[in-house]
């Protein structure tokens, strides 16, 4: 079965090839090491067990259970993909169930939803893990300058991407992710990661680099730019990181992997239009 090298982790799906999303062929690793194991089958989910459980979240949509040893994650309807999530505690093991009747794999349209689902669902699965593993997932867009990744994040629709091309387009500069960045502390440093989910950017790159600046964009009438102070920066990049709220536990985790990496870099507050001054404002304050 495939393994995938993502944001530092290796990951094994133990699925059927046909419903695996092809953003993740350049990620595929040969590493013997496993830090996550995730199975896809097409079963009817299984049932709670009837011992001791907690009721964690229950929204309109999901429902999320714990038990001494497992989450238990139910999404919705039978005919979502995947219905069930039934993951370890610490995420290193998880098994994703789908109704039986769309196990069709030569049929086109059933393929693709497939596809698409697992390939968010495993998102899900890399959002709760990394928590686990000093990390946490940002919405951004992050080009590598001078051998560092500069991550560029605002609400959508903001000025992300428009942002980020001007850099290419003036400076020539890589794009590691155009929609959403790992980032993680490894060795007290960190470090962000290219990730397969891209979002509509299509802009994305199996590779690591270390952290240099974190920058918030707002949409404005002038360009100006300024350095946060620690409590700011940490309000605007929880705002911008995704989390699963199951529970006190992961979420202070979250917070304290957010707090490290705010105490470790530099963060600015952008306010711009989509030209090039504002990308050489920028330029000039990471020199």
């Amino acid at each position: 079965m495939p393994k995938y090298f993502i944001s530092g982790l290796v990951i094994e799906m133990l699925a059927p090839h046909w419903t695996l999303h092809s953003n993740l062929k350049i990620f595929q690793s040969n590493d013997i090491n496993i830090d996550i194991s995730c199975r896809v089958v097409f079963e009817k989910p299984t049932m709670l067990p009837n011992g001791k459980k907690k009721y964690i979240v229950k929204t309109g949509v999901t429902s999320v259970y714990e038990t001494e040893d497992l989450y238990y994650v139910y999404d919705g309807h039978e005919d979502d993909i995947p219905s069930v999530i039934v993951a370890s505690h610490d995420w290193s093991g998880c098994t994703m169930y789908v109704d039986p009747k769309l196990n069709k794999p030569n049929e086109k349209e059933t393929v693709e939803t497939v596809q698409i689902c697992i390939f968010a669902a495993l998102r899900k699965v890399m959002i709760s893990a990394l928590v686990q593993r000093k990390g946490f997932l940002i919405h951004s867009s992050t080009i590598i300058w001078n051998g560092k990744g500069i991550v560029f994040s605002a609400p959508s629709g903001t000025g992300k991407t428009t942002h980020t091309n001007l850099w290419k387009q003036m400076y020539h500069v890589r794009i590691l992710d155009g929609d959403v960045t790992a980032c993680r502390i490894i060795d007290e440093v960190p470090r962000v990661y290219g990730l397969p989910w891209c979002g509509t950017s299509g802009e994305f790159l199996n590779e690591s680099v270390p952290l240099g600046a974190i920058v918030f964009l707002q949409q404005d009438k002038v360009n100006r730019i300024e350095k946060l102070n620690i409590k700011e920066a940490f309000i605007r990049l929880t705002a911008r990181c995704y989390l699963q709220p199951w529970g006190d536990e992961m979420t202070n985790r979250h917070l304290d992997n957010i707090q490290e990496v705010i105490d470790k870099t530099s963060c600015y507050l952008l306010n711009c239009l989509p030209d090039q001054d504002a990308v050489e404002l920028v330029r000039k304050c990471l020199e």
